[in-house]
């Protein structure tokens, strides 16, 4: 009976093949898993970059409410609290900030994937190509009532490849969207899995891999690419 007992203690232990086994198994399993829950926060922050744009519009229709139909003019590169002679002395998103209430907004969770160098409080560009275009390639703002097509103009969206520090951000003379396949010169826009987020002049938001013509334009009475 005493060896019986000894027999079953003896067995209770795991072998070094076991171990092994089950070390293997744990690894498949983690192998599985990783590329699974990388996508899930992927889409996590998608979504929550497509509110950010949500909140972005909300705050460019009232500005435009309050200023006779125009949405915020952009200068070039104006870090946040910019002051200078010229009449435009703040960045789209300072002009914005009394509507959307903070900050936190003008922030792209995938933000967090570039380098600390080159990571900004500032990840949205102000969509004002059609402005540019109908002004003779002068800066000038969105009007509202020219929109012919506010289910396809394009008012902003997600860039990467600007200085960090910019809260003024646009596509006066720069494609932001698609790559050169949109236009040339370009800036990076892959920002959420290859793809990056677009705003309309309607108010939504959504997810593309690239320049779509049947969906987009940068002009204010046609179907048009940006370039």
């Amino acid at each position: 009976m005493r060896a019986s007992f000894l027999f079953m203690q003896r067995r209770s232990a795991f072998t070094l093949i076991e171990l092994l086994v089950v070390i293997a198994i744990i690894a498949i399993l983690a192998a599985m898993l990783l590329p699974a829950l990388a996508s899930a926060k992927q889409r996590a922050w998608t979504i929550a970059c497509n509110s950010n744009l949500h909140q972005i519009s909300l705050a460019l229709t009232m500005f435009a409410d309050d200023n006779g139909g125009r949405f915020p003019q952009s200068g070039g590169s104006i870090p946040w609290n910019f002051v200078s002679p010229n009449a435009l002395t703040n960045g789209w998103m300072q002009q914005i900030v009394a509507y959307t209430l903070n900050t936190n907004v003008y922030r792209c969770p995938a933000n967090k994937l570039l380098t600390a160098a080159t990571q900004s409080p500032f990840n949205y560009f102000n969509g004002v190509r059609a402005a540019f275009v109908a002004a003779s390639n002068q800066a000038a703002a969105l009007e509202v009532k020219r929109i012919l097509f506010p289910s396809a103009l394009v008012l902003s969206g997600d860039t990467l490849d600007f200085d960090p520090m910019d809260c003024d951000k646009d596509d006066y003379s720069q494609n932001c969207v698609g790559g050169p396949a949109n236009g040339i010169p370009w800036q990076e826009w892959q920002a959420h899995s290859k793809g990056q987020n677009i705003l309309f002049a309607d108010g939504h938001a959504k997810w593309y891999k690239g320049y779509s013509t049947n969906e987009m334009t940068f002009r204010y009475d046609s179907m048009h690419g940006w370039e």
